[in-house]
């Protein structure tokens, strides 16, 4: 009697072709710009370029990387939403891929890294302004200068943490405007002229009728094809 067939093996990630391992560079510096290591750029721009999504394994060998600096990098760009990974049964393995969602990320490694610095800051206002104060006086001019500092930072403290809890909330909301416009635009792509990047005085509402216009033009070409076919 015959066992259970055996699942039929993935073929071998060889890597990258010549012309697309090209482009990691520009993924790294998109990374490094935001104040992420070159290296996490590279790994994500790998998961970007490939045509499945890779073991770590794969990842490491296809970057010349060694197995736990993989690993590390991984956890820490899935720490910043920027990829998923979930365990392929047939495989024994994880499998990772990229997040496309740029924009997620972007405000999310805002959010924490400005918060980081405006806390800082702050700490090291406060800490100034105790020392001037006891050692001054509180006349010194000093310390009218430090508390409107703190102020200052309690205040774009606040409203980062609210522009930021925004954004992140209206890309969560499918019927947000924002997060309309974003699914729009990934789903025309490269579709949308670039004329349509200069959006003029109206702004982002000018922007969000031009997307929203284009997904109409689509939806009827597709109900068109769909009549004709029938």
């Amino acid at each position: 009697m015959s066992g259970s067939p055996t699942p039929p093996t993935a073929p071998t990630f060889e890597g990258l072709e010549p012309k697309l391992a090209e482009q990691l560079p520009t993924f790294e510096l998109f990374f490094k710009t935001f104040g992420f290591k070159r290296l996490h750029g590279r790994v994500w721009g790998l998961l970007v370029l490939a045509d499945r999504p890779l073991s770590s394994k794969e990842i490491a060998s296809a970057l010349d990387m060694s197995q736990g600096s993989t690993s590390t990098t991984l956890n820490e760009l899935s720490e910043w939403g920027a990829v998923r990974s979930s365990f392929d049964s047939a495989r024994r393995c994880h499998l990772h891929e990229p997040v496309g969602n740029t924009m997620s990320i972007v405000a999310t490694v805002f959010r924490r890294r400005e918060q980081v610095v405006m806390a800082k800051l702050r700490q090291s206002t406060n800490a100034t302004l105790e020392y001037v104060r006891s050692r001054y006086g509180d006349r010194d001019p000093r310390v009218l200068t430090l508390r409107s500092i703190l102020s200052s930072c309690e205040i774009a403290e606040a409203v980062m943490q609210l522009v930021f809890t925004s954004v992140e909330r209206a890309l969560g909301d499918s019927q947000s405007l924002l997060s309309k416009a974003v699914s729009t635009a990934l789903k025309v792509g490269m579709t949308v002229p670039s004329k349509f990047l200069n959006v003029g005085p109206a702004g982002e509402a000018e922007l969000i009728a031009k997307l929203a216009a284009l997904e109409s033009d689509d939806d009827d070409d597709t109900d068109e094809a769909e009549v004709s076919r029938g």
